[in-house]
């Protein structure tokens, strides 16, 4: 028998899609979809793994450039530092300290209390700086005690035997003239200006001569 089909095409049942090809599809989808969202979820998780860690990482190069200023400016702080301590350092090597003379002398006018070997007294005590030299040059006029000009002798061997004598350059040498008076026991004195030249506590480095310019080939015509 024949049979007509008037139903649509799409309607005919021989023209239907399988189930199972309609069935392989939406798996295929759900695999395509699912593979799409966990590439999404890993893709933006790792992103945002990497982002935060960039953050951490600009954090800690921040904090290490502070660091780096910081250390620069200890090293400039600490060459500054040293600098100073030289030129203070350097100052004070350049300076002589009176206060020590003048204790080192008194020690030696006072001999201990021993008069018999001198008895000095000194009217003042005059420095002044050689304008060539830069030395410190100590003058005192006074006298000594006595008719004896041993004595005199005496007091000018125990400057040279003082803890200042180190740094003497020269010495004016023992003698005076007697001055007697009437207001002393015994009236006998002999008077006389020791002069103490020190050594310049800064040795200036000679002066370099100019080194000759070579001439140009015009000088030389």
């Amino acid at each position: 028998m024949i049979r007509i089909n008037l139903l649509p095409t799409e309607q005919r049942r021989g023209t239907r899609i399988s189930p199972k090809v309609l069935g392989t599809s939406f798996g295929s989808t759900l695999a395509v979809a699912a593979s799409i969202g966990w590439f999404g979820l890993v893709y933006f998780g790792q992103l945002a793994d990497l982002e935060q860690q960039q953050i951490r990482v600009t954090a800690t190069l921040q904090g290490k450039q502070k660091e780096a200023v910081y250390y620069d400016k200890l090293l400039s702080n600490e060459t500054d530092y040293k600098a100073r301590v030289q030129t203070i350092q350097d100052i004070g090597k350049s300076r002589r300290v009176w206060s020590r003379f003048m204790d080192e002398m008194i020690d030696v006018v006072n001999n201990g209390g021993d008069t018999e070997r001198h008895l000095a007294w000194f009217d003042s005590l005059q420095l002044k700086s050689d304008p060539k030299t830069k030395a410190a040059v100590v003058t005192m006029p006074g006298m000594v005690q006595g008719n004896d000009l041993a004595k005199v002798a005496n007091l000018h061997r125990d400057i040279e035997q003082a803890p200042f004598a180190r740094d003497l350059a020269s010495k004016s040498s023992p003698g005076g003239k007697q001055e007697p008076s009437k207001d002393r026991i015994p009236p006998e004195a002999f008077k006389s200006t020791i002069e103490l030249r020190f050594k310049p506590t800064v040795q200036e480095a000679p002066k370099q001569k100019p080194q000759p310019q070579p001439q140009t080939a015009a000088q030389k015509k």
